[in-house]
């Protein structure tokens, strides 16, 4: 049962004398998110810059763990995450782990900085395209999405198509594996998610679908 549910069943009363407070245990639950998305968000902000997937301390660094995998997806407001139409949308990487996607961020290609990482989710054409975007080039990584059939918090991904746009070439290579990931969190604005190697990805949304 979450806690969403749980405190769906219980009202707290804060009594003085005859007359009793009455406090929506759901608002409580928004604010706690509220709270602790800020926070969060902040935590990136004191991070080391140029993408690294690091933090300036371990303390900040346990702090956003503890946040990233146990606290916020305690109070996750949308069951069946997969499943459901906030997950469709454009959205913007944040924060991320991933050794090859920083190391991109941080090289970028000859001539041309990165600019920003971004994904564009399509849940009912079953479509995830990744891509990475620098000043005068641009890397797209296409592939197809569904939803796990037993946990919809998981979904399943395979690659289908990937290129280089660099100045006036168009580069295209075979893409090649296939994986899985697990959304830990999910709102209207942000998400928080695993995938099959343990790699972490914080996520803000810019656009709908």
């Amino acid at each position: 049962m979450t806690i969403d549910r749980i405190l769906r069943y219980f009202i707290f009363f804060c009594a003085t004398g005859s007359s009793a407070l009455l406090i929506n245990p759901l608002s409580l639950a928004n604010r706690r998110r509220i709270q602790l998305k800020k926070e969060l968000l902040d935590l990136v902000k004191k991070s080391p810059p140029k993408k690294s997937g690091r933090f300036a301390n371990d303390v900040d660094a346990k702090r956003f763990e503890n946040i990233f995998l146990s606290e916020l997806p305690t109070l996750n407001p949308t069951s069946n995450p997969t499943k459901s139409n906030l997950f469709s949308g454009e959205w913007e990487c944040v924060w991320t782990n991933e050794k090859e996607l920083n190391l991109a961020v941080r090289s970028g290609l000859p001539g041309s900085p990165w600019k920003r990482t971004y994904q564009q989710i399509n849940i009912p054409e079953r479509r995830l395209d990744n891509f990475i975007e620098f000043e005068n080039a641009m890397l797209t990584v296409r592939s197809s999405i569904e939803p796990d059939t037993e946990n919809f918090s998981k979904f399943n991904f395979r690659f289908s198509g990937a290129s280089i746009t660099w100045r006036k070439w168009n580069i295209p290579f075979p893409p090649v594996g296939k994986g899985w990931g697990e959304l830990l969190y999910l709102d209207e604005d942000i998400r928080l998610q695993r995938d099959i190697r343990g790699d972490l990805l914080l996520a803000r949304r810019v656009k709908n679908t």
